[in-house]
């Protein structure tokens, strides 16, 4: 049997290794457009203030097996033959795509650099970070965007020794999985404890370069230098090979719950998959390191002829950063839903029911079981007896026996 994986992702190199351990005699070839075996992209932000995590990063495949500096241009679902960027042409059995998504890097006005304006998606991203850093001596990096990926790097930075300005188009921080609450009580924590500004209700206008670093003209008229703009603003699935299908993916590749697509033979995980939520119903990318991997499994054996179905995923996000520790599930604010708080400083934890079901939740500070949260919630098992044990963070999954 013939498989192709399409990225060199985490769950590109799951899939392989899965595939590998159920067909002894599978013929797996991984196409990645990076030069480097895959990698933990998770870990980039902390790379930035750690040499010692590159070393335990990557994982290697059979060099046989992965076709570097190279990416998938097209496939021909037809005749089950894809076309790389370098004109190779790959017949297949099974395709998995597996492309991950790009950073959403604006169009500014101005005159700067390609190294000046950067995301944080690839080892090559921070490669031009750690550039700049070397050869800049205002100590002052300017970040675009206040979520997860930005917020990891600008503590990366801190510990660096950077100071760092946060440019936020929105009213608060992590505003997509946050309350105003919480959201505003570790803003202020942050700024209050680290070298660290939030501006917030701004945009930029134009970037030049400067000095050997970088000037912003912010839209509401003020400006900042520094040595780079790192930019966290969103992503973008890379579905741009299955042009030639019929494969909806505007918005990410829409599979089934064996992972498969609309065509015969093609599934598609990770950051570039859409699958059922369990909160809404629909078809949405749960962008994390966890449902990578085991949507990469499920894939895998459902390729080599293991049917395997796959749950609905609930967002969640594990973020922890400035010396403090979030994980957040599901949604962060319903009207008609029961909501259950209990602060304590800057420990908060809110929980969100609906029938007595979890369908969201917010814990900040001590997150110990934080698994049993997800786990409650996607199975949507009735909680109502325990909520203060949820309250508390002393809920164990032996409490439902």
């Amino acid at each position: 049997m013939r498989y192709i994986i399409a990225g060199g992702s985490i769950a590109a190199y799951t899939a392989y290794k899965e595939i590998k351990r159920l067909d002894k005699n599978a013929d797996v070839k991984v196409i990645s457009k990076e030069s480097v075996q895959p990698y933990g992209k998770m870990l980039l932000p902390y790379l930035i203030s750690s040499d010692e995590i590159k070393q335990n990063m990557f994982f290697e495949l059979d060099n046989d097996d992965i076709l570097l500096n190279d990416a998938v241009e097209s496939v021909y679902a037809k005749n089950k033959i894809i076309k790389t960027e370098s004109s190779k042409e790959f017949a297949y059995d099974k395709l998995l795509i597996a492309t991950g998504a790009d950073a959403k890097i604006p169009e500014y006005s101005g005159s700067y650099g390609k190294d000046s304006v950067v995301g944080v998606r690839y080892l090559k991203d921070v490669e031009s970070i750690e550039k700049r850093l070397s050869t800049c001596s205002s100590r002052h990096i300017i970040l675009v965007g206040a979520g997860l990926v930005t917020l990891e790097t600008g503590w990366a930075l801190v510990k660096r020794g950077f100071s760092v300005n946060y440019i936020v188009r929105s009213s608060r921080i992590l505003s997509k999985i946050l309350d105003e609450e919480s959201s505003y009580t570790i803003e202020n924590y942050i700024e209050k404890n680290y070298p660290v500004k939030f501006i917030k209700g701004d945009d930029v206008e134009f970037i030049d370069e400067k000095d050997s670093g970088v000037y912003v003209k912010l839209i509401s008229g003020g400006s900042l230098e520094g040595c780079a703009v790192i930019v966290g603003k969103g992503v973008r699935p890379n579905v741009d090979c299955l042009q030639n299908t019929n494969i909806e993916s505007e918005k990410g590749i829409e599979v089934d719950n064996h992972l498969q697509t609309g065509v015969q033979d093609i599934y598609a995980v990770g950051d570039v998959a859409a699958f059922d939520d369990v909160d809404d119903g629909q078809k949405k990318i749960h962008a994390i390191w966890p449902v990578a991997v085991e949507q990469a499994k499920a894939a895998a054996k459902n390729m080599v002829g293991v049917e395997t179905e796959y749950m609905p995923e609930f967002s969640r996000n594990l973020l922890p950063v400035f010396g403090i520790n979030i994980f957040t599930g599901g949604i962060s604010n319903k009207d008609n839903f029961d909501i259950y708080k209990r602060t304590n400083g800057l420990e908060y934890r809110k929980i969100i029911l609906k029938d007595g079901k979890l369908k969201g939740f917010i814990l900040i500070g001590d997150i110990e079981n934080f698994g049993a949260y997800t786990y409650l919630a996607k199975r949507q098992i009735d909680v109502s007896k325990n909520i203060d044990k949820l309250l508390y963070g002393v809920f164990d999954i032996n409490h439902l026996h």
